[in-house]
């Protein structure tokens, strides 16, 4: 027995399997890790088909929402590799008895994402409507938007954005950011696969995931995944201080992408001999800004968004912020490769998210705390997604 409304549009397809108006089949097979079709969270949500699965430690769906009668993203906190769901309660259940702490620990990171991003309302990042507890672990509701990520998209050409359209799209990106950052907040992974642009033209910053770090610890070692081209030199090192200067440095580094067709080299295998020495084929005045937010050294790169913003502006001598419209289709793109990275013991997990401070990207954690005057100072750049305190850049 098929859903009467599509999983997929959530159009009524009169219980046929296929849908006739976006194709969606419900027949498809469906891994037991996920909500079957239809499943009700908070008496509110309809669960249907999956949008994506980010880092690993997640998984998000599109789904109804009953009580304002349209479509709305749900994510849920779901550590693939250390769960299972019962196929009767739909209870999420830890596979070693070892794991729970972790598997707790990383869902209270998850809720603590949602509580710091729904308190957010700009116009380029993900806007949060809701989050709850359910079937063991927990759900964060955002609003749904008709478009594709900038990765697929990207994935989709034969050849490289134009420039100014490029930076064009990077400046609503940098207003997003310094958003987040004058609250105390960063993203610490910045990629073509965490932005997203919808059908009218807007620019949207996505997946603060601070759970995916959590979820990744181990009892003997921190484990954390890195996207790498778009991870700064700091986020591999664990002592090096992370700022506004480590996301600037994943939007130069998506910008490189969008320019050049590939992203930069990683930032590890940049050191000594740099590759990037010799491969800015670019409009001189842009190479140099480029080049300035792609440095190794955090205190070479600009201290803030809004800097990098006005130099991309005055590099292209834009004097006119325009929204990107992107309307060619694209066939679906691979995630960036992701490495991971471990490191010590923690004494205390509740101190992870101080300790992981240089790690890697791939994973967002959300602890925040008020900017000071030292984070002019203190060497760091790129971005990922995690609330930092920049006063004393406590030694994460």
């Amino acid at each position: 027995m098929f859903q009467k409304h599509c999983p997929g549009c959530f159009e009524n397809k009169q219980g046929l399997a296929a849908c006739p108006y976006c194709s969606y089949d419900e027949s498809e097979p469906r891994s037991p890790l996920l909500l079957p079709h239809g499943t009700q969270l908070a008496n509110t949500y309809r669960i249907g088909r999956v949008l994506g699965r980010p880092g690993g430690f997640g998984v998000t769906y599109l789904a109804w929402d009953s009580h304002l009668q349209q479509r709305v993203a749900v994510k849920e906190y779901l550590p693939r590799d250390k769960v299972a769901r019962d196929p009767v309660s739909l209870q999420m259940n830890v596979h070693v008895p070892d794991q729970v702490a972790h598997f707790n620990f990383g869902l209270d990171q998850f809720l603590s994402e949602a509580r710091m991003i729904a308190k957010f309302d700009h116009p380029n990042i993900v806007r949060v409507r809701n989050f709850f507890r359910a079937y063991g672990t927990a759900y964060l509701v955002m609003d749904y938007y008709e478009g594709r990520s900038l990765g697929d998209y990207l994935a989709s050409l034969e050849h490289p954005v134009e420039p100014t359209a490029a930076v064009q799209m990077m400046l609503s990106v940098l207003d997003g950011l310094q958003f987040v950052h004058d609250r105390g907040v960063l993203h610490r992974d910045v990629k073509p696969h965490n932005i997203y642009m919808t059908s009218t033209g807007r620019v949207i910053l996505l997946d603060f995931g601070a759970a995916r770090q959590a979820a990744g610890i181990s009892v003997d070692s921190i484990s954390v995944v890195l996207s790498e081209g778009y991870a700064p030199l700091e986020q591999y090192q664990k002592n090096s201080p992370q700022g506004p200067w480590t996301d600037i440095y994943g939007v130069a580094a998506t910008l490189y992408r969008m320019l050049k067709g590939g992203p930069p080299a990683v930032a590890l295998d940049r050191l000594g001999a740099d590759p990037l020495d010799a491969d800015f084929e670019l409009p001189e005045r842009l190479a140099v800004v480029l080049r300035k937010a792609l440095a190794l050294r955090p205190h070479e790169r600009y201290t803030s968004a809004l800097e990098f913003k006005q130099a991309l502006m005055s590099a292209l001598d834009i004097t006119d912020q325009k929204h990107a419209h992107v309307t060619q289709t694209l066939q679906g793109s691979v995630e960036p490769e992701t490495k991971t990275v471990a490191w010590g013991n923690p004494s205390d997990p509740s101190q992870l998210n101080k300790r992981d401070a240089s790690p890697t990207i791939v994973t967002s954690t959300v602890v925040p705390t008020p900017w000071g005057p030292a984070w002019l100072i203190a060497a760091a750049i790129v971005l990922g997604a995690v609330i930092i305190s920049l006063p004393l850049w406590l030694n994460r």
